[in-house]
């Protein structure tokens, strides 16, 4: 059984993620990843200028699931007996993480588009 432990009081972004994933269960982190996924579909099916902002926030939490989910997969105790598997979970969760924070980077973008709008034309 694994004990969390409480964050400190100036941990960074990543590290609040991270607990939160940890301490998510299964189910969450699945409904995280299909919701996402649905949302993702559904903004390019939109005639609005919001519909990377919103494609980018659906990457984020498509992202933000497959790493808890495979995080939980990496942290069980045989996968140190195959380390080729482990080692292929560790790129897939750096893989996840790039990911989300592009995705999160790209929704700041395109956020910051929105507001611009024709100011600059």
């Amino acid at each position: 059984m694994m004990v969390l432990s409480a964050l400190r009081p100036d941990a960074s972004i990543f590290e609040y993620l991270g607990h939160r994933a940890r301490s998510a269960s299964l189910q969450r982190l699945a409904a995280d990843v299909l919701a996402g996924a649905g949302i993702f579909a559904a903004a390019f099916q939109w005639e609005s200028n919001a519909r990377l902002a919103a494609a980018s926030a659906a990457t984020c939490f498509v992202a933000y699931g497959i790493w808890g989910l495979i995080d939980r997969v990496r942290s069980r105790p045989p996968m140190s007996r195959w380390p080729r598997i482990a080692g292929l979970l560790d790129a897939l969760c750096a893989l996840a993480a790039t990911v989300g924070v592009v995705a999160a980077a790209a929704g700041l973008f395109a956020i910051w588009a929105i507001a611009l709008g024709t100011w600059i034309s």
